[in-house]
């Protein structure tokens, strides 16, 4: 938690994504970690090529046959056929960056990222802006002054953002050291700023002075109120209020749960990050996995790693049963100083947390998300597990019947054992279906042209490739895309780094680098921005003609091209992941508001893996899959049954996976309870608690259980929020049944969606909007119930599948 306005900002930027934690493949892993986790093999390529014979790709032709329902142009048949040469063909690529010589500009077309000087220039840039608009609102007194206050606020946060969120990204991303390093003194620089203007109450003082004024207010419309409302309650929730001495204080511990934080991620690890074994007793291995490691010794002692991918392999195919145990338990035990850092990271969020006057980090959390209180969240939990177990049941009776096979006499799966045996019942699945790999109906610019048409026929808006200049992108990989509207013109701008390279980060992620934000005339004067005094990224006028920053996206994901080939294939998991990513895009290129505050994604964290989720089912409709999924070289479409075969694999323990998430929430909520400040408490007696309760697996008599809460990472990124990724699959697959199943490319349901829910971004209650949506208008209302309610539609899926 930050201060004020410095939380505001954060929690409303680049942190309120996904946190770049490197999934765990261990005991419990949330899906969306699950399906970003790379693939083991020879090669960081992945076994799913071994086999596979690789011709080169064909020339596509720009004006090959458009799926039925929409009547494209020529100008876009031919770019919809180019998106899919760029993506599928680096020599096509080549040839169209190359096509028309463009001036040097800097990156994302910001005219001061040229070098890495430039971004220290661009921070004292809008610092400057920034500082005019503190002292306007800081001498407001007129009622002309209140009524602007809320768009001068606004301004304030994108001025502040728009280098925060830039510069994190870069300082994440960039391949250059040098601008990496200026990223993050101009993203330091920024942040200090924001602590200068926590120590005062000027701008609180003056919001809220506006807030209490009804003559102020009837000159706002219901955004600008719900801004306004959002903005003093983070102030207010922020200590602002507090006498001097514990404002010091909140401060400080504000900063001591930031370094905390930090450290718990960087140094999640078990307590012995490998074992020793000589390689007879890992048998069932797969070789080259065991060849790749780089620790065998010439006796031919090989060091395992604990964790990681290998880690997780050889649980599933050692066929020592006491190897297997010896290696789940260490993945199990963390080391005791990282359960010290983690339960002093919780004491310290408990402590803040009573310093405001809340009984509880979670409490305070939760006040401003659809869940609102900790009873709602345990509500909708113990709903969702009571709901879940007998389908899970069900799944774990799949594995014991593999188990009584071999050993009849003691047919119960124990916690070490369940990757073992999961792994069997997966292979007979696979014999029995053929193992069905439907890679080479999934090349990457077909996907990306599937989700295009798919957002022609849904929301009227398509993908558009779009030569950069140089310097706008860090990599050569990273293609850009215009959004367009078939109403509105340029609405967005997509960078698109999915390749895989060395040394980048594998981990799927949207950033939201600039948010959109209406700019008014007074602006435009004032700032010359129509003169080349702006940034000089992307801006457009709507309809109406209110020029718009346009929204700027990056989305990162790490696909590989097969040996021998220049077309990259996705597995159906790396499809959905693709899908996963452009649902969180849709939402800010649709999010359009008026207010940066508020723009796209810019929600409650508890709503804003809404989109996303739903567009996992999307991925997975073959309505939606027939309208681009054809073999990269025959052209040939995909065969009904085996995408049937593909999805019914993926539903394997589906409702265990979840039944799981469900448990880690609760620890989650838990562990950020009153419980934290006692004396007593015990964080790793928490967890084995909650095991021992609710486990599907059980121990061996005599073992006592891990302390595995020790590196689970997303405690600090989540905060009494891991709900969240639940909460929102309930409500997606509800939506999907309910709005899109019976036609996934309706107009209709698809402007009816992007009304009632994306194009609010966080400006309306997520409640209202998903009322709206499904004619239930009783969910805004019933605050009481509805979170049960939520949690009985997980229910429902489960007994579809």
């Amino acid at each position: 938690m930050q201060p004020s306005l410095a939380r505001r900002v954060a929690s409303r930027g680049l942190w309120r994504q996904k946190p770049f934690i490197q999934p765990l493949t261990q005991n419990y892993i949330c899906n969306d970690c699950l399906r970003k986790s790379r693939r083991i093999g020879p090669t960081t390529i992945g076994a799913r090529y071994l086999h596979q014979s690789i011709t080169p790709h064909p020339s596509i032709d720009p004006l090959q046959q458009i799926p039925p329902s929409v009547a494209f142009s020529s100008t876009e048949k031919h770019d919809d056929a180019l998106l899919r040469s760029i993506f599928d063909s680096p020599d096509a690529y080549k040839s169209f960056s190359s096509s028309t010589p463009k001036p040097r500009t800097g990156l994302f077309q910001n005219r001061f990222l040229t070098t890495p000087k430039g971004f220290i220039v661009f921070a004292n840039s809008c610092l400057k802006k920034a500082r005019r608009v503190v002292d306007r609102v800081s001498r407001a007194t007129s009622q002309e002054d209140h009524i602007r206050i809320i768009k001068d606020l606004d301004r304030l946060s994108d001025l502040l953002c728009r280098v925060l969120d830039l510069s994190d990204f870069i300082r994440n991303t960039h391949p250059d050291p040098n601008f990496v390093r200026a990223a993050d003194r101009a993203f330091q620089s920024v942040y200090e700023y924001m602590n200068i203007l926590n120590t005062t109450t000027d701008l609180y003082t003056a919001l809220k002075a506006a807030m209490f004024n009804p003559t102020v207010v009837e000159h706002w419309d219901e955004v600008s109120r719900s801004v306004g409302r959002t903005l003093l309650a983070d102030f207010e929730k922020s200590g602002i209020n507090l006498p001097d001495k514990s404002k010091r204080r909140f401060v400080t511990l504000s900063n001591e749960i930031s370094q905390l934080g930090r450290d718990f991620v960087n140094a999640a690890s078990t307590a012995n990050p490998y074992i020793t074994f000589t390689k007879d007793k890992l048998d069932g291995m797969q070789p080259w996995t065991i060849a790749s490691l780089s620790r065998i010794t010439a006796s031919g002692i090989v060091y395992l790693p604990v964790r990681g991918p290998v880690g997780h392999h050889a649980l599933q195919t050692v066929k020592n049963g006491n190897v297997r145990r010896e290696i789940w338990e260490a993945q199990q035990k963390a080391p005791r100083e990282q359960i010290v850092l983690l339960e002093n990271l919780l004491k310290k969020r408990a402590e803040l947390a009573r310093l405001v006057g809340r009984e509880s980090h979670s409490a305070v959390t939760l006040v401003d998300k659809m869940a609102r209180s900790p009873e709602a969240v345990t509500t909708f939990l113990h709903s969702m597990l009571s709901h879940t177990r007998p389908f899970a049941n069900k799944e774990v009776a799949a594995i014991t019947a593999q188990k009584s096979k071999s050993n009849p006499s003691d047919p119960t799966v124990y916690a070490f054992e369940k990757d073992y045996y999961l792994h069997k019942v997966v292979e007979e699945q696979k014999s029995r279906l053929g193992d069905p790999d439907i890679s080479s109906y999934f090349s990457l610019g077909t996907v990306m042209q599937g989700l295009s048409r798919l957002f022609t026929r849904l929301y009227g808006i398509r993908l558009v490739p779009r030569e950069t200049a140089p310097g706008e992108i860090w990599n050569d990989d990273v293609r850009r895309l215009d959004v367009i509207s078939d109403t509105e013109g340029h609405i967005a701008v997509v960078y698109c780094d999915l390749f895989q390279r060395e040394g980048k980060n594998p981990n799927p992620a949207h950033f939201t680098v600039r948010c959109s934000r209406a700019i008014d005339e007074e602006e435009i004067l004032e700032e010359k921005l129509e003169e080349g005094e702006s940034d000089g990224m992307a801006t457009a006028r709507n309809k109406d003609g209110v020029l718009y920053q346009l929204p700027t996206i990056a989305l990162i994901c790490d696909f590989s091209t097969p040996p021998g080939s220049s077309t990259p294939l996705l597995g159906f998991g790396e499809v959905t992941t693709l899908f996963h990513e452009m649902g969180h895009a849709i939402h800010s290129i649709v999010g359009r508001t008026r207010f940066h505050e508020v723009a796209g994604t810019r929600c409650p964290t508890d709503f804003a893996e809404f989109p996303s989720i739903l567009m996992e089912h999307f991925a997975r409709s073959p309505e939606v899959l027939s309208l681009f999924a054809r073999h990269y070289r025959t052209d040939a479409p995909l065969p009904q049954e085996l995408l049937q075969k593909r999805v019914q694999m993926g539903k394997l323990m589906e409702n265990s996976e979840t039944y799981q998430q469900v448990l880690l929430a609760l620890l989650d909520q838990e562990l950020h309870s009153p419980l934290a400040l006692e004396s007593s408490f015990d964080s790793t007696q928490v967890y084995r608690n909650l095991n021992r309760q609710h486990g599907l697996f059980p121990l061996m008599q005599g073992e006592e259980g891990g302390s595995w809460q020790g590196y689970f990472t997303h405690l600090f990124g989540y905060g009494g929020l891991y709900y969240s990724y639940m909460l929102d699959k309930a409500i997606a697959d509800k939506v999907w049944k309910e709005v899109f199943a019976g036609d996934p490319v309706s107009r209709d349901a698809g402007e009816r969606y992007k009304e009632e829910v994306l194009r609010w971004g966080g400006s309306r209650d997520p409640w209202k909007c998903i009322g709206r949506l499904l004619g239930r208008e009783d969910l805004v209302e019933d605050a009481e119930g509805r979170m049960e309610e939520v949690g009985r539609w997980g229910a429902e899926v489960a007994v579809a599948v």
